[in-house]
């Protein structure tokens, strides 16, 4: 009898400096690929695309690494322009029946301002009446999508880097019910902080690292891994860390203090991404926070993904989503 071929998929990462992908050609882990793509300064700034024409010329001219024309292909939306909204429902709307409901309920109960916005839903906890409504503008992720069909690819899932890491610390088995977790995301200039517990993410933010990207290097190898490096003075560097460590602290006396009244902490800081600095950043944060700090590096990373390092974590929670035809 003929076995039906599974279908594989690649999971794309876009950023200001580089294109990153994953391609999962089958479930076995030897058969996952990734390649990194470097980025010419001005394709993109801040999470914007700014040159379409020179993006989907890289993409055409990489179509092959995708897996080939008409490749299945999930992505972000941009951390930029994530809102994070908890609403009560009816108890007795289901959690793959909160969507339509949310859909229903834009402008009415549930008021969001963007016009005709991307929206998913989270729901860990069905039957309690609470879910979590993740909006983001359609623009951006339009622009992306559209260029991919152009290719052609084929668009398949977009989701949000905050979930995709949440799903990958969960399958690792890193997370705790009884515990509230600060995971941190660290981009060369971008960073995400998001507060979960029990299931709830109960707080998501998005800040700039104001570093000049011309004076981060980045060079090919053969196995289309970029590696880069920072040459300016890297005390310059180091002090914009610590003035993200020093709002980290301010962040987890917020959600202590105003949010909870002194009765609920972040136990644990979850440091992740593609930083090449994750290290030092690690350091810094223990240094100036009383609080246990775990590292996703590449050897967290290897212990259930031989073949994959830490910077690709977010793409391994994007190829692990389920996606129902």
């Amino acid at each position: 009898m003929f076995k039906l071929k599974k279908k594989s998929h690649v999971a794309i990462e876009l950023n200001d400096y580089i294109l990153r992908v994953l391609v999962k050609k089958g479930e076995q882990l030897a058969q996952w690929e990734t390649h990194d793509i470097l980025l010419a300064q001005g394709i993109v700034q801040d999470s914007v695309i700014v040159d379409e024409v020179a993006l989907f010329k890289l993409i055409k001219d990489n179509v092959a690494l995708f897996g080939g024309k008409k490749q299945l292909v999930r992505t972000f939306v941009p951390d930029t322009s994530v809102l994070l909204k908890t609403f009560e429902h009816p108890q007795d709307v289901e959690g793959s029946k909160l969507k339509p409901y949310v859909q229903m309920e834009l402008g009415r109960t549930v008021h969001l301002p963007f016009h005709e916005p991307l929206i998913d839903v989270y729901d860990p906890i069905e039957g309690d009446g609470q879910a979590t409504l993740f909006a983001a503008p359609s623009e951006e992720v339009m622009k992306l999508v559209n260029l991919l069909l152009d290719a052609p690819l084929t668009p398949e899932a977009i989701d949000i880097r905050a979930l995709c890491n949440l799903r990958l610390l969960e399958q690792m088995e890193k997370l705790q019910n009884n515990k509230t977790y600060m995971i941190t995301n660290w981009l060369i200039n971008e960073l995400t902080v998001c507060i979960y517990s029990n299931g709830h993410v109960d707080f998501l933010r998005f800040q700039t690292i104001d570093t000049d990207l011309t004076k981060w290097h980045g060079v090919a190898d053969s196995q289309n891994e970029v590696m880069f490096s920072y040459t300016g003075e890297e005390d310059d560097y180091r002090m914009l860390l610590i003035d993200q460590v020093m709002e980290l602290d301010r962040i987890m006396n917020f959600f202590r203090f105003s949010l909870h009244k002194g009765e609920k902490m972040i136990d644990e800081v979850v440091v992740m991404g593609d930083n090449p600095w994750l290290s030092t950043i690690s350091e810094l944060i223990a240094e100036s926070l009383p609080v246990v700090i775990s590292t996703v590096n590449d050897k967290v990373i290897q212990q259930h993904y031989p073949n994959m390092k830490a910077k690709y974590a977010a793409l391994i929670g994007l190829a692990l989503k389920e996606v129902h035809a």
